[in-house]
């Protein structure tokens, strides 16, 4: 009975997972107001068993394999779960919404398949654009959890202890995905610093905010600028590669944030 699942090829599952991570989405989306809390729980679950089961590593792999090829299709469901609750839905843009939604979840299969051969054979030819793909997902869902974040308005611990929480668990899946390059996994580096600064520097900035005269959209921008400008310094530091030219590339880029976020707000 299994056999057909066991030889059915890797995009297929792709496909199969994605469109039942979709039809998930659609179901939850479908539910009453005071119910999508739980049905967001549930779906949270499908999604990591939909990724186990695509990836083929449902019996297979380390804990620490399995955790952190599920990490980033959580968040986004998370982050696009809760962004996609507060927009008015109609059969038009729930059919648009699930169908970007199973989009994303395909493009994040294709980017940890090639994360799970170079954890065995470190030279993958298409390591660097999975990674940029990544990355790029990556400021995708922290723009979505920031925007919801916001949008609920919470004292200014609140945001802080969640952007701590989502900090650390980003900048953990971005070790894991630069590490896995390296010949050691990165053993050598030792990992703690390399998550709990970023985290607590986002944390500062999220705190900052929340007194800023700012709006949702601006804020959330912002705080993806950062962890954008991190996650550089952090990438190239990791790969030993950490040149001057790199340090004023993204100093610049921290500059103009900076500056935007002085210009642009609005203090009448």
């Amino acid at each position: 009975m299994f056999l057909p699942v066991l030889t059915m090829p890797k995009r297929l599952k792709y496909f199969i997972s994605s469109f039942l991570g979709s039809v998930g989405f659609y179901l939850y989306l479908g539910l009453p107001v005071e119910s999508r809390y739980y049905g967001l729980m549930l779906l949270l679950a499908m999604i990591a068993f939909c990724f186990w089961f695509g990836l083929g590593i449902i019996f297979e792999g380390n804990v620490d394999t399995k955790i952190m090829s599920v990490l980033l299709p959580v968040l986004w469901t998370l982050g696009f779960g809760l962004f996609s609750a507060l927009l008015p839905i109609n059969w038009l843009n729930l059919l648009l919404l699930t169908i970007f939604f199973g989009g994303v979840l395909y493009t994040m299969f294709l980017a940890e398949n090639v994360f799970l051969v170079a954890i065995g054979y470190k030279t993958v030819p298409l390591y660097r654009a999975a990674y940029t793909v990544s990355l790029i997902l990556i400021l995708l869902v922290s723009f979505f959890i920031f925007d919801s974040l916001f949008s609920f308005k919470l004292a200014f611990w609140g945001n802080m202890i969640s952007t701590l929480i989502l900090g650390l668990l980003i900048f953990t899946y971005q070790y894991w995905a630069v590490a896995i390059e390296l010949p050691d996994d990165g053993k050598g580096k030792g990992k703690w610093p390399y998550i709990l600064i970023p985290a607590l520097l986002l944390t500062e900035f999220a705190g900052i905010l929340s007194f800023w005269p700012v709006g949702i959209f601006k804020g959330s921008v912002y705080l993806v600028a950062v962890i954008y400008i991190i996650s550089g310094l952090l990438q190239a530091e990791i790969r030993d590669r950490l040149f001057r030219g790199v340090v004023l590339t993204y100093s610049y880029i921290g500059v103009a944030v900076a500056l935007a976020i002085i210009l642009v707000t609005n203090w009448g």
